[in-house]
């Protein structure tokens, strides 16, 4: 998906990652995967590390059938940071969270429902991990 269309990024962070050469959500994640990817993004756009995460993380959850950049926010902020991580969360307990923290921030109108909860976390284990972090190079 273009960045230009994500809606809720902001046009500033728009515009420095396409200074950058980051047009779409997949050059976001092919450029981003890894640590060196990230130190090269953050210090050719101006973006902190954590700004950049955020934004990592929710193209990440994107890929998954269902979870647009609103939802993909819910989840980061009720600490769902990957699909990898979706993929190893419980379909009640997560809905439940992703219930409260709705409730305290007001991010989406409507809360996804159980049956969306279980699908996202079936689709999420189907698919690979692409974000890397730490010295052992481990994918999440």
């Amino acid at each position: 998906m273009k960045l230009a269309q994500v809606e809720g990024l902001e046009p500033d962070v728009i515009a420095r990652l396409s200074a950058t050469g980051i047009e779409t959500t997949h050059d976001l994640l092919a450029r981003g995967a890894e640590p060196a990817g990230r130190a090269e993004i953050t210090g050719a756009s101006g973006l902190t590390e954590p700004a950049l995460l955020s934004i990592l993380f929710r193209a990440d959850l994107e890929r998954v059938h269902g979870i647009g950049w609103d939802y993909a926010g819910l989840l980061v902020e009720a600490g769902v940071s990957t699909v990898t991580d979706l993929a190893h969360r419980q379909a009640e307990e997560l809905r439940k969270r992703l219930a409260a923290v709705n409730a305290e921030r007001g991010l989406v109108k409507r809360v996804p429902s159980l049956a969306q909860v279980t699908a996202w976390i079936d689709h999420a284990r189907t698919l690979p991990g692409v974000l890397t972090f730490g010295g052992g190079g481990e994918t999440y």
